[in-house]
């Protein structure tokens, strides 16, 4: 072994903590654009790209602990578990985006590798436990809303971009929301404004249903009205965050399919 190179301090490793990531927010985030992709344009290929998309956000987790060791030029007994855990997801992602590909084509593969760079660099606070930012937090949604784009290209529908912005308008507002009600930042009204401003833009290109505004405008109320009030527990903003999120995405996208 060379000098450069760590060895591994030896300990007791509890796999669960490391397998699986314990975020609220964060499962919610990944779950909002694959149900509405799959709501607004099911197919067996965008049911991959959705396992995909799983399998990618279960990696990240153990990717980035490890990678936080590495940086730090130490290695654990939970250094090697997390790198096994990330290749083992890693492989199961990539062999369903794979089968997706051998399904539906390669153009499937056009959002993911726009939204790849803001998910590196999401990643690159992570690692370095900056992840609660409001930069990473933002960069974050925006990527994984290209899930939704590609699980509608899968399916040959042409409304990937919408999908993707519909995406990004529940996610961006939810964030700066939940931040404000935490003290760690300002602006939900206008953003949850701006959102109900680009589902009636989409409305009215035929893109999207009218339902999508309203629920954003729904989405809205709830925002003056949570502002106004005492703030709950952070736990209690995060589980009603995810209520509300399941509730709007999945109203928006049995809409698409009516």
């Amino acid at each position: 072994m060379s000098a450069t190179t760590p060895s591994v301090t030896a300990g007791s490793v509890s796999l669960r903590p490391l397998a699986i990531p314990n975020e609220h927010g964060g499962w919610g985030f990944l779950f909002e654009p694959i149900v509405l992709g799959l709501l607004a344009a099911p197919s067996a290929a965008g049911a991959l790209v959705a396992l995909a998309a799983v399998a990618a956000f279960l990696a990240r987790h153990p990717l980035k602990l490890a990678a936080s060791d590495w940086l730090r030029r130490k290695r654990y007994a939970r250094t090697v578990t997390c790198e096994r855990l990330a290749a083992a997801y890693a492989i199961g992602g990539i062999t369903s985006l794979a089968a997706a590909v051998a399904v539906a084509g390669p153009q499937l593969l056009l959002p993911l590798a726009i939204a790849a760079p803001l998910g590196a660099l999401q990643f690159a606070y992570d690692a370095r436990n900056r992840g609660r930012a409001v930069m990473p937090e933002l960069l974050g949604a925006v990527a994984m809303g290209a899930v939704a784009a590609s699980i509608a290209i899968a399916a040959s529908k042409p409304i990937a971009l919408a999908l993707w912005m519909i995406a990004v308008s529940r996610s961006i507002p939810a964030i700066v929301y939940v931040r404000e009600l935490l003290g760690r930042g300002r602006g939900a009204l206008v953003a949850h404004v701006l959102a109900i401003v680009a589902a009636v833009a989409l409305w009215r290109m035929s893109f999207a249903p009218f339902a999508a505004a309203v629920v954003f405008a729904a989405l809205l109320v709830r925002a003056i009205v949570g502002l106004n009030r005492p703030r709950p527990a952070a736990k209690t903003i995060g589980i009603t965050e995810l209520i509300y999120g399941a509730v709007a995405i999945v109203t928006i996208g049995v809409a698409y399919g009516a």
